[in-house]
């Protein structure tokens, strides 16, 4: 008796279903593929007229390291909350360079660096490419006058201890509203002088920057108790992050052609002898037009993702002092606000709960508690009950 060897035979869907899988398995989805950036504001929340509210920005870096950021973040409640900000002076001083003078007036003029370098030395080559060099002779200023500014600024109040830029060499942050509404944070590891900090490498769940807040004590009653923290990206002027080399992540630039329109103010026959550029085209045309293109940059947000955050505002239960989340008035109340009243224990949660008898403002005192033993053992009024 023989037996015969015979081949196997799969079916076409079989075949369909060993590839899929193998595509699943071995070619790399386009999904799984990480972005270069992100970056998140923290969701929180506070009671009303909670101060020194905690915002955290979360960066996660998985491809390259960080050594700058500038990111701009503006608030769309200020009614509800407002940054803390400390009131200051900053000095700014400009260096210019006279480019036309009339004897001693000058009559035009360009902004220049304090000092420029006359020589530089190559410190670091790889083959014929210089990689690092310095400065070694500053002795030509190239200045003739400077002018200095004097500007009242509002400084943001932030915490960098344990975060991913604790340690830089400049950190700040300033509201450029004025108004505190808004925090534009700057951050640089490495000042042209001083020590040499390695940046942020790549990782995962960091805090990059804390930021203090104040909540105002709204009442009770107002619907609408959340505050939108925005990450403004649409100005590149504000939104920025850094490779060591000072290259920018995430930026890309179109191509966007730019036509001007040029007038002519002074014609010799049907030659012109001065022509000046105009904004806006007049009704009758314009003499001349020439098509220029420009770089306009923009972020890249499918490899740099932004996550807005937001602070919502806790109503609260009068009597409540203890800030219990189930806004139970009770025993446990009582003996709080025993303690804070004489032992010098923590505040009511907020102050304003401990306010029983609608009288005195937000701070609590005896009659406070007076009210609330006989709300609790004598079937008096409710806290707030007046």
């Amino acid at each position: 008796m023989s037996f015969e060897t015979k081949p196997m035979r799969i079916g076409v869907p079989v075949v369909v279903v060993m590839w899929c899988v193998f595509t699943l398995l071995v070619i790399p989805s386009a999904q799984a593929q990480l972005p270069d950036l992100q970056v998140q504001v923290s969701d929180t929340t506070a009671p009303p007229g909670a101060e020194n509210t905690v915002i955290s920005v979360f960066m996660d870096n998985f491809q390259d390291t960080v050594a700058g950021f500038n990111i701009w973040l503006q608030l769309d409640r200020p009614d509800i909350m407002i940054y803390q900000t400390d009131s200051g002076i900053f000095i700014d001083t400009t260096w210019w360079e006279c480019t036309e003078w009339q004897e001693t007036v000058c009559l035009d003029s360009v902004m220049v660096p304090e000092w420029k370098c006359t020589e530089w030395e190559c410190t670091e080559w790889q083959d014929t490419v210089c990689i690092d060099s310095t400065c070694i002779d500053s002795t030509d200023s190239a200045w003739d006058f400077r002018h200095i500014d004097t500007t009242d600024v509002l400084i943001g109040n932030f915490d960098t201890t344990g975060t991913l830029c604790s340690g830089w060499q400049y950190v700040n942050a300033r509201s450029l509203s004025g108004y505190g509404f808004d925090l534009n944070i700057a951050g640089i590891a490495n000042l042209p002088s001083g020590d040499t900090i390695s940046g942020i490498a790549p990782q995962q769940g960091g805090v990059l920057v804390k930021l203090l807040a104040d909540v105002f004590d709204i009442p009770d009653t107002m619907q609408d108790r959340t505050v939108n923290i925005m990450i403004q990206h649409n100005t590149l002027d504000h939104f920025n992050f850094s490779l060591p080399d000072g290259s920018s992540i995430g930026i890309l630039y179109d191509t966007v052609p730019d036509t001007n329109c040029w007038m002519c103010t002074l014609w010799a026959g049907d030659e012109c002898l001065n022509w000046e550029r105009v904004s806006i085209p007049p009704p009758e045309g314009c003499d001349s037009i020439d098509v220029d293109t420009n770089l306009v940059p923009y972020l890249d947000t499918v490899n740099v993702i932004l996550i807005d955050g937001s602070v919502e505002v806790e109503s609260y239960a009068c009597g409540n002092v203890d800030g219990d989340p189930g806004g139970n008035v009770n025993v446990a109340d009582l003996t709080y606000l025993v303690t804070y009243l004489f032992r010098g224990g923590p505040p009511p949660v907020p102050m304003a709960a401990g306010n029983m008898n609608c009288e005195g403002g937000d701070q609590p005192n005896v009659a406070d508690l007076t009210w609330l033993v006989a709300y609790l053992f004598r079937g008096g009024p409710a806290p707030c009950e007046c």
